[in-house]
């Protein structure tokens, strides 16, 4: 398991050409990223507990993104409910841990997303890819319906 947090405010990432970098004597190639600053520091605390080589198979991806609470909060208020969407903070995302983390997105088999409020002040995101084992999937039980007739 993979698991760091990224501190800094999270933005929306956007695509904006690639970016080349080596590995193991070997050249591969990152999409870039808008949002400069928050791009690099997700990427660069990423590549720092990346494994030496991508791994394979089929993975889990999470991510919690750890959003300021803003002075204004009203008591009942206890999600972050504005922008950004949640969606668009993931968006892109995994496509910028290619050749990182995995070889390919698509290796992304689970899914998790999580956009709350800081509960220390801590801003940022968190990040967990664990690998996914086939027996720990148990298929659901079958069911029997009823049916009812008038």
């Amino acid at each position: 398991m993979i698991r760091f947090f990224c501190g800094g405010l999270p933005k929306s990432m956007k695509v904006s050409g690639v970016a080349p970098f080596m590995r193991g004597g070997k050249q591969h190639y990152v999409p870039k990223r808008g949002n400069d600053e928050w791009v690099a520091v997700v990427g660069k605390v990423g590549r720092d507990h990346a494994p030496e080589v991508p791994m394979q198979g089929g993975l889990s991806f999470t991510g919690i993104f750890w959003m300021p609470k803003p002075q204004s909060l009203k008591k009942s208020e206890r999600l972050p409910l504005k922008r950004p969407d949640l969606d668009n903070l993931l968006h892109k995302l995994t496509d910028s841990f290619n050749g990182v983390f995995w070889i390919d997105d698509s290796q992304i088999v689970d899914l998790h997303a999580y956009k709350r409020f800081t509960p220390d002040g801590r801003t940022g995101l968190e990040i967990i890819v664990e690998q996914v084992f086939l027996p720990e999937i148990v298929a659901p039980q079958q069911q029997t319906f009823a049916t009812v007739s008038a």
